[in-house]
């Protein structure tokens, strides 16, 4: 990866890192609103109407586990280590997950969502065309004198 690529991986962390704290604060954006409005909104809906409903009813475990998936995320590609394209193949199923479930009553998600979708597709090609630090050091060869 390039050192821009790497800037935007961890523009991407910190971003959603912030956003993950962010959850536990009403003021920047009411999760428990945001369920209520899904549930409304998913409404009369085969299977998502149940789901958001029950979502709806557990506001703060909704909270925690969003909010520590953000951060945790967030944290792995700030720091670059293992679990980043992991990390980012998450981001990924959380965001289609979040749209499917929020764009009923919010539909100005999708437009902040694609640009983290993007991002995370981005980095996900740029990871696999970069050949790992164990792949790209020389293995030296073993001769019948070694033991």
């Amino acid at each position: 990866m390039t050192k821009r690529d790497l800037i935007l991986q961890r523009i991407v962390g910190v971003l959603y890192v912030i956003a993950g704290i962010g959850k536990f604060f009403p003021e920047i954006e009411s999760v428990e609103e945001r369920l209520d409005g899904a549930a409304d909104g998913n409404d009369g809906v085969a299977v998502l109407g149940p789901f958001t409903e029950r979502l709806a009813e557990h506001p703060t475990a909704v909270t925690v586990f969003v909010a520590a998936a953000m951060v945790v995320s967030g944290v792995v590609l700030i720091l670059d280590r293992y679990l980043v394209v992991a990390a980012l193949y998450g981001q990924l199923l959380m965001l289609v997950c979040l749209v499917v479930i929020l764009v009923s009553s919010v539909p100005q998600i999708l437009v902040l969502d694609a640009a983290f979708f993007a991002a995370a597709i981005y980095l996900l090609v740029r990871h696999r065309r970069t050949p790992s630090p164990s792949a790209a050091a020389p293995s030296r060869a073993r001769t019948d004198n070694q033991s």
